[in-house]
């Protein structure tokens, strides 16, 4: 399950590549809403296209940086090494990071085949931002609770998190990339040359 969990993950934040971004003070739950049935739209297209993986990882790598909030995330998931890299270490580590994700992640995109994904509510979680609630839908199974987390702290309505049946994205890539860390004698500079092909075929 766990597998599963962390390939829905990646597919939707896949579907990134077809929001708009929209000022913070904007966003509402009702718009949150529509946001990511626009990323459910995508993700549909997205998984069943006759683009090569190479051209799939390239786009989800542009998204991410377009639409998630990487800088956050990146920073996040390196926990307190973060507080002792250089400014040069820390660039270097986010666009390692990035390139790191959409392989991982970029390479399962052919399990989206014949799924739906229902938008089911939004909540509003204060000054963490919205939570949009949906269903993925699989036939003949149960579906699969999946949760968005859009933040506007950057200055713009921007994904920073999504939970599939209780599993953080952001909680998994922090473990990862601490077993990672501690894998290379916790030398950042060994992590980063690393990072973006550790996941190569």
């Amino acid at each position: 399950m766990t597998s599963l969990r962390a390939s829905l993950a990646a597919g939707l934040m896949a579907g990134l590549i077809a929001l708009t971004p929209v000022p913070a003070a904007a966003l509402t739950t009702d718009e949150a809403e529509v946001l990511t049935e626009q990323v459910v739209e995508e993700i549909l297209g997205f998984a069943k296209s006759e683009r090569t993986l190479d051209e799939k990882i390239i786009a989800f790598r542009n998204a991410m940086d377009r639409y998630a909030d990487m800088p956050s995330i990146a920073r996040f998931a390196l926990g307190i090494t973060w507080r002792e890299a250089t400014d040069a270490q820390k660039e270097a580590y986010t666009v390692a990071f990035g390139d790191y994700l959409a392989q991982k992640y970029g390479q399962q995109f052919e399990r989206f085949n014949n799924h739906e994904i229902e938008v089911t509510g939004a909540l509003d979680i204060g000054r963490r931002g919205i939570v949009v609630n949906s269903e993925l839908i699989r036939t003949g199974e149960t579906p699969v609770i999946v949760e968005w987390q859009f933040s506007d702290r950057s200055g713009e309505a921007l994904l920073v998190d999504i939970v599939v049946e209780g599993l953080s994205l952001l909680q998994t890539e922090r473990q990862e990339i601490a077993s990672k860390l501690d894998a290379r004698g916790g030398n950042l500079d060994r992590l980063i040359a690393d990072l973006p092909t550790v996941n190569s075929r």
